[in-house]
């Protein structure tokens, strides 16, 4: 009698504990999951942190690069200001396109070309600098023919006299001549084809005296398309011809 009764206890005793086993279980799977929820938020208070830690140290540099900038000779490298203030290249040129935005209308622009770092005017107010620095500086209207040479060596420069020529379908040496004197145009290198010709391309001076800040705000682009198609048609024609007095010989 007393064995069974022991064996009723035990039997109770472990269905008891096996109860509170699982309310336990259950309670530590709750405050587990309060637990997390506590992590989760400190890691996006944390991050919220660093963004905001982020945005006033890119702030608070920007004045400063700038400022460094203005002073260097020359150009200074992204890599450069990134190392100097423990930067990552990325977050160094985020602050410099920053800068780059705020002064796209002032007077002095930022540019950034190949790594780069340097401090230019406003090609919008070329000739107003020109004008003051060389008083006698006249403004003379281009010819026809000096526009038609300008626009070809806008839309598809690097190009070679030649090949402006062939486009225009007239002579061209005076007037690029004349555009090279004016610093609307300039040599920026060598073909690597027959006699290695000269390349040249519009300078900075030249979407100054248009009153634009560069290529992409170039007016008749669509109608110089359709040139740029019926030189590659000539083009296509003149080889497939050299290709047949070739094949006669």
């Amino acid at each position: 009698m007393r064995n069974r009764r022991r064996d009723k206890i035990s039997e109770d005793d472990f269905e008891e504990r096996r109860k509170r086993r699982a309310e336990n279980s259950e309670i530590l799977r709750k405050i587990a999951e309060k637990f997390e929820k506590k992590e989760n938020k400190k890691e996006e208070e944390q991050e919220n942190i660093i963004g905001v830690q982020r945005k006033i140290k890119i702030s608070e540099i920007e004045e400063k690069v700038e400022a460094i900038i203005f002073l260097t000779k020359e150009a200074v490298t992204v890599q450069e200001l990134a190392q100097f203030y423990a930067m990552e290249n990325f977050e160094m040129e985020e602050v410099l396109y920053n800068l780059k935005e705020k002064r796209k209308n002032s007077g002095i622009n930022l540019k950034i070309e190949d790594g780069a770092v340097y401090l230019v005017s406003n090609p919008l107010f070329g000739f107003d600098v020109k004008r003051f620095f060389n008083s006698e500086m006249k403004l003379k209207k281009l010819s026809r023919s000096a526009m038609e040479i300008l626009a070809i060596i806008a839309y598809k420069g690097p190009v070679t006299k030649a090949e402006i020529e062939q486009i225009r379908g007239a002579g061209s040496d005076k007037t690029m001549a004349n555009l090279l004197e004016r610093k609307l145009i300039y040599i920026s290198g060598k073909k690597k084809s027959i006699g290695t010709p000269n390349l040249y391309e519009v300078t900075e001076d030249f979407y100054s005296y248009l009153n634009i800040h560069g290529r992409e705000e170039l007016p008749g682009s669509e109608q110089f398309q359709k040139i740029n198609s019926l030189y590659k048609e000539d083009e296509k024609m003149e080889t497939e011809s050299s290709d047949n007095e070739n094949t006669e010989k």
